[in-house]
């Protein structure tokens, strides 16, 4: 069986403004009020250097504005420091898995900056966005984040933070606590033989952006995490066996430097939100990019979801352009319940789905709440090898209950959830998602009823969009105009 998706990362360059998408059925819900904002690699080629992998292209907004049954599309680069270096004809900064091509004394340049503490590195915010108080941000896993306008998609100014905290890297998944409005993220400083991680708080309701220091602790390495958990009293990191060094990181890309270390211990690192302590809960070796909701039950156990994966080796190497250049992916996942008891000082877990999935996104209500839905991009079985080629929900009540939409040669991206903000059923919304059609290389707008996982409309855009990584709805309200 022969796929085409590879032509799901062919570069767009082409920019729109507020273009405004037909939809001749208008049976857009008189509800669906405000834009779904998404952000993904968009060009392959910086300068004249032709990047290695996915997560290397350049960062391009996507938005999708919902009015009153109508919808608009708009698209821009953001222009960072790398996107204006790209303009001039070179590559200046180092992606995650392509080295721009420096001169020695460049080079050196940045390996001194980088040892003596430095922030130095300036990849494309490409992963994620997110906001705080009225601010809207770019972010990838380096600690460069980028303020843009959620309106315009203009690209303003590189965040400063008001502060004392230092470090080069975080995660693409600052975790919302809607009740206290505090933001969680952490922040990792790298030394030689001493990587610092720091987990840190922000009010989004606060103008200043301020990081206030939650609790801190120390390795001889770095372990990588995309995500991380938050409950109502802690904060959990996954201490897990893709590890490196801060001398990989000098010579070698941060994949390159990365690997799989499946004699190492893990643990699950879990920090109290209100006094900075520790503990340390041993777990078997897995390991997992996205988490998909944590919270505490009754009797205070603690419940961390999550899509862990099979294989003993580095997922992101699947994801290299020459390998996706076969259009052959070999990636299996299942979904993982963890219930850990900190006062037995044990975890267990349980499989509560064995669907390849990936991007989960829950309503956000839910979050580190106990919740029972998740919506993901899934591969369908009846296409093995295939990229992640549908759209599944899956109930966690009862996880043989699945609903999924696929259909051959139609790839979505993260499926966002929209809530119907006249009920209170927890899947009573929509799902919005960009789907990319490689017969046709053309990408349209998918709504789906997230009850039924019926389709509500498709919607054609005026490009294709190359594959997409995370983004959110924001209602008018929460949109500045």
């Amino acid at each position: 069986m022969s796929y085409n998706f590879a032509t799901g990362f062919k570069s767009l360059s082409q920019e729109h403004q507020q273009i405004k998408l037909p939809h001749p059925e208008n049976n857009i819900p008189s509800w669906l009020n405000g834009s779904l904002i998404k952000v993904g690699p968009a060009q392959f080629t910086i300068g004249k250097t032709k990047v290695n992998h996915w997560f290397d292209g350049l960062a391009m907004l996507y938005k999708f504005e919902c009015n009153k049954g109508n919808i608009t599309f708009s698209n821009a680069f953001i222009k960072s420091e790398q996107y204006q270096s790209h303009l001039n004809g070179r590559m200046q900064y180092d992606e995650f898995a392509t080295k721009a091509p420096l001169n020695l004394f460049e080079r050196l340049k940045n390996i001194l900056a980088t040892i003596t503490g430095k922030t130095t590195l300036n990849p494309s915010c490409n992963v994620n966005i997110s906001q705080m108080n009225k601010i809207f941000i770019a972010m990838t896993e380096v600690n460069n984040q980028i303020e843009f306008n959620p309106s315009t998609l203009t690209t303003l100014k590189q965040i400063n933070y008001i502060d004392n905290l230092n470090g080069q890297m975080t995660t693409a998944h600052p975790v919302l606590d809607s009740k206290t409005q505090e933001l969680f993220n952490i922040l990792i400083d790298i030394k030689p033989n001493n990587i610092k991680y720091q987990i840190y708080k922000t009010n989004v309701q606060t103008p200043q952006v301020t990081r206030e220091l939650v609790a801190e602790f120390s390795k001889p390495y770095l372990f990588y995490m995309h995500s991380f958990f938050v409950t109502s009293n802690y904060v959990i990191v996954y201490n897990g066996p893709m590890q490196t060094t801060a001398a990989h990181l000098l010579t070698n890309t941060f994949n390159e430097a990365l690997k799989y270390n499946k004699n190492h211990q893990c643990e699950f690192i879990i920090i109290s939100r209100y006094t900075g302590k520790l503990t340390i809960m041993p777990v078997e070796p897995m390991l997992f990019l996205h988490g998909i909701n944590s919270y505490e039950t009754v009797n205070g156990q603690i419940i961390l979801d999550l899509i862990a994966y099979h294989k003993e080796e580095n997922p992101y190497n699947n994801l290299y352009l020459k390998k996706i250049a076969n259009n052959h992916l070999d990636l299996t996942t299942e979904v993982r319940r963890y219930t850990i008891n900190i006062e037995n000082n044990d975890a267990q877990y349980q499989i509560i789905a064995r669907d390849t999935i990936e991007f989960p996104f829950i309503n956000p209500e839910f979050q580190n709440h106990e919740y029972r839905y998740v919506f993901a991009t899934y591969r369908d079985e009846s296409r093995p090898n295939d990229f992640l080629n549908g759209l599944i929900k899956i109930d966690l009540h009862d996880s043989q209950h699945r609903l999924t939409w696929h259909q051959p040669d139609l790839y979505p991206s993260e499926p966002i959830f929209v809530k119907n903000p006249e009920s209170h059923s927890e899947d009573d919304g929509i799902v919005m998602t960009n789907v990319f059609d490689s017969t046709r290389q053309i990408s349209f707008l998918l709504l789906l009823d997230a009850k039924s996982f019926t389709e509500i409309a498709r919607i054609e855009l005026p490009c294709h969009i190359p594959f997409t990584l995370h983004g959110n709805f924001y209602t008018h309200q929460n949109l500045p105009r």
